[in-house]
This record gives C-alpha cells, structure tokens and sequence, in this order.
C-alpha cells in the first residue's frame, strides 16, 4: 500500500508491505512513475508476464512465483489531483497514444 504525497504525477509517499495482514515492511518511496510501463502493461499477480520490475529479471521471464497467494487487497486514497494536473495527465496519455500509433 502507498500512502500518496499527492500534489502532482510523480510524487512519492509511504510504502507499506502486508502478508497474511500483518506489516512486514515500510519505506519511503520517492518517486512513482505512473508512464514508465507500456501500454501493453498488465496487472499480474502470481507471475510477472510485462515489464519486469528490474531489468535482470528480462531473462527470468515469466518469472512466477511459486507460493501460495490467498488474498490481494488495494486501499485507494482519494484523487488529490487539480484540474491542471487532470489535464496535464489527460495530455500526457494522449501523447503517450499518438507516439505509439
């Protein structure tokens, strides 16, 4: 879970881990980086099939885990965007969408 900074694309916040409901990691995650990842990109769980989180996982891939997984929970916080930021975030997908056509 990220506890986001909000204020603008990018930013970062307080990344927390769970497993079985029970933190066993936080830190500080400075930046995200919500266009890094092709449109093409999937939401995984259990087996990564897109963009590898590293580039040394490339050769490893689908890189599956091999666990068992019981449950995947996301606490979305508000959309602290403003207008400008919704429109800057609108214009950079649609750029995102021409540059690939």
């Amino acid at each position: 879970m990220l506890n986001y900074d909000g204020g603008g694309i990018g930013k970062g916040g307080k990344g927390t881990l769970s497993v079985d409901g029970k933190m066993v990691g936080e830190g500080r995650i400075e930046k995200t980086a919500p266009f890094r990842f092709s449109l093409d990109e999937s939401f995984d769980v259990g087996e990564e099939t897109g963009t590898p989180v590293i580039d040394e996982y490339e050769a490893k891939m689908p890189f599956k885990f091999t666990g068992g997984i019981q449950k995947v929970e996301f606490k979305l916080g508000q959309d602290s965007l403003n207008p400008a930021g919704h429109a800057l975030l609108h214009q950079l997908q649609m750029d995102l969408a021409m540059a690939v056509q």
